[in-house]
C-alpha cells in the first residue's frame, strides 16, 4: 500500500511537471520569425542603406531600430552607406501594435476528501470555484525588411512579436535591441 501511494505521488508530480513544460513555449513574451527569398544572391550583398518607413506609426522606435539594425548588419560584414552611394540592400522597418486580452483562470476549493485531503481529483472531491480575470495588453510587432536595391524585391524579413510593449517600467530600447539582434542572427541565410 505504501509503495502504491509513493508511485501515485511520483506520477502526479511528473504529470504536473510535464504540464508545466508544455506551457513554457506559451509563456514566452517574445517570438522571432525570419523568412527570405531562396533565389536572392545573399553572397553578393555587401552594402546596405537604412531608410525609415514612410508608414511609421511609432516614430519613438525609429531611433532604436535603425541604430541596432545598422550595428547588427555591420557585425555581419555589411557596409552601411547612403542611398546616394547605390547600396546592394535597403533596410527598413515597420512597427505595429495590436490590442489583446490576457486571460487568467484560477481554481479554488477543488474539493475535500481525496487522498490526504488534497482533493486534486484523486478522491471523492467536492465543489470548486473558478475565477477568471481579463487584462488588456498591447502586443508589438516589429518587422525588419531587407530589399534588393536593384530589383526592388523583398529578399529577407525578420519579425519580432512582443507582449505588453506599453507596460510601464519596460525598457523599450533594450527590448528593441534584443529583438533586432535575435532576428539578424539569421542573416545572411545559410
Amino acid at each position: 500500500m505504501h509503495v502504491v501511494f509513493r508511485n501515485r505521488i511520483k506520477i502526479f508530480f511528473l504529470a504536473i511537471f510535464a504540464a508545466f513544460l508544455a506551457c513554457v513555449p506559451l509563456m514566452q513574451a517574445q517570438t522571432i520569425r525570419v523568412n527570405w527569398s531562396h533565389r536572392a544572391p545573399f553572397s553578393d550583398y555587401r552594402t546596405v542603406a537604412w531608410v525609415p518607413s514612410p508608414h511609421d506609426n511609432h516614430p519613438f522606435y525609429r531611433q532604436y531600430v535603425g541604430e541596432y539594425v545598422r550595428a547588427a548588419l555591420t557585425k555581419k560584414g555589411m557596409k552601411v552607406v547612403s542611398m546616394a552611394q547605390s547600396p546592394d540592400l535597403i533596410a527598413t522597418y515597420h512597427f505595429l501594435t495590436q490590442e489583446s486580452v490576457e486571460t487568467d483562470t484560477t481554481y479554488e476549493g477543488m474539493g475535500g476528501g481525496g487522498w490526504g485531503g488534497w482533493g486534486m481529483g484523486m478522491g471523492m472531491g467536492g465543489m470548486g470555484m473558478a475565477n477568471t480575470t481579463q487584462d488588456p495588453i498591447t502586443i508589438g510587432i516589429l518587422t525588419v525588411d531587407l530589399i534588393d536595391a536593384k530589383t526592388k524585391h523583398l529578399v529577407w524579413r525578420g519579425q519580432a512579436t512582443q507582449d505588453n510593449v506599453l507596460k510601464p517600467g519596460k525598457n523599450e530600447e533594450k527590448e528593441v535591441a534584443k529583438s533586432v539582434y535575435k532576428m539578424l542572427d539569421h542573416f545572411p541565410p545559410k
